[in-house]
């Protein structure tokens, strides 16, 4: 009988112990489950690993986005992690321009040179990162004093950055410059983005090299992000989504700055016209008259931008609706949030190997992808897989 009891004592304790275990371990569970969605914010897991990323053409939206990458805590982040990443995640590891006012000086002093006008968002200190040259063998941009600095070597100088991701920043007009610039990146092992309107990651065929040599390129002419286009798009998805028949639409660009300079050249300005109209007519599954396009260069406004815009449409009983309206925004930092996107979605879906042009990547940040892209459906497509 006394051994009964002795041995049901064992039991008992070992129970105790059994539960006492199994709660221990449940508590660090329940810490460790709480640590990653501290660390997710609701989303994907914080990535640690460093995005290291080049900049070609030291304009007024690389001056925006070195202020951006370089400022302790910035204001007005859309997005403060995309793929896991957070902002701090991207280090900047080169930077190239042809312009001798900026070729050879630190970055930190080469955004504010001229003829950059992009305000002093915030004070970056020396960064060690010395502006080098790059392409200069085709189109040579009106607003580039004297003779332009080129490189050689550009693919060694660019190889030995060592960069994840490519940003071509370098302006509208620049077709075969920026078609070199891919082919470079490419063969340096780099990813690339495509900012301005050449016809580069919609060429399928330079697609399937990235592809095949585990790369990203994605483009082109990036979607700004609350400018004239987005703000055309936004208005008409609105009215659209409320029964409204739109009729006819117009957008008129003025503004300030090289890129707008450079988009007053007759062929460049048709050609920017021609992908902002078709931007905007995606939007709406019917027809209409739309026209969207940069009318003239003033000087005194530096990087900022007036868009105007005029639209007319029907609603029951045929009565009108007409919309007149202008919008102010400055170029250099409405670009700076989707760049930032752009990139860390890169990173990421380099990560899941989907080499090539991810197409919710393109269809989100560009005005030209390979297919027609309506903006709120590729906002929640890139948020449903990067956010």
């Amino acid at each position: 009988m006394a051994k009964s009891k002795k041995s049901k004592k064992r039991i008992d304790r070992s129970k105790r112990s059994s539960r006492r275990k199994s709660g221990n371990r449940n508590v660090v569970i329940t810490k460790r489950a709480h640590k990653l969605s501290k660390n997710s914010k609701g989303g994907l897991p914080r990535e640690s690993k460093a995005i290291r990323v080049a900049l070609i053409g030291v304009g007024n939206v690389a001056s925006a986005f070195v202020q951006m990458i370089y400022a302790g805590d910035v204001k007005g982040i859309w997005h403060e992690r995309i793929g896991g990443y957070e902002r701090t995640a991207l280090k900047i590891v080169g930077a190239f321009d042809i312009d001798a006012r900026k070729v050879g000086y630190d970055l930190s002093e080469a955004i504010f040179a001229e003829p950059n006008v992009t305000p002093r968002f915030s004070e970056v200190g020396q960064t060690g990162i010395v502006v080098q040259p790059g392409i200069a063998n085709y189109e040579i941009p009106k607003h580039i004093a004297g003779a332009p600095v080129k490189s050689d070597d550009f693919g060694q100088l660019l190889k030995a950055c060592q960069a994840d991701v490519v940003l071509n920043l370098i302006p509208s007009g620049m077709h075969q410059t920026s078609y070199e610039y891919a082919v470079a990146s490419l063969m340096a092992g780099c990813s690339y983005v495509n900012a301005s309107p050449s016809s580069v990651a919609t060429d399928m065929a330079l697609v399937r090299k990235f592809e095949k040599a585990g790369l990203i390129i994605v483009g082109d002419d990036l979607l700004s992000q609350f400018g004239g286009t987005a703000f055309h798009k936004g208005i008409l998805d609105f009215m659209n989504s409320r029964g409204v028949h739109i009729e006819k639409s117009y957008q008129l660009d003025v503004g300030g700055g090289s890129e707008t300079l450079n988009t007053i050249n007759e062929e460049i300005k048709l050609d920017k016209r021609d992908i902002k109209t078709g931007s905007i007519s995606e939007e709406i599954p019917y027809k209409f008259e739309t026209v969207a396009g940069t009318t003239d260069y003033v000087d005194y406004m530096g990087n900022n931008r007036t868009s105007y815009f005029w639209i007319q449409a029907k609603t029951l009983f045929d009565s009108d609706i007409k919309i007149d309206v202008y919008l102010r925004t400055n170029d250099g930092a409405n670009a700076g949030n989707i760049l930032l996107d752009v990139t860390r979605a890169i990173s990421k879906a380099k990560s899941q190997k989907r080499y090539g042009s991810p197409q919710e990547i393109c269809d989100y940040g560009f005005k030209k992808p390979s297919r027609p892209a309506l903006l709120r459906k590729a906002h929640e497509e890139f948020f449903a897989r990067y956010g």
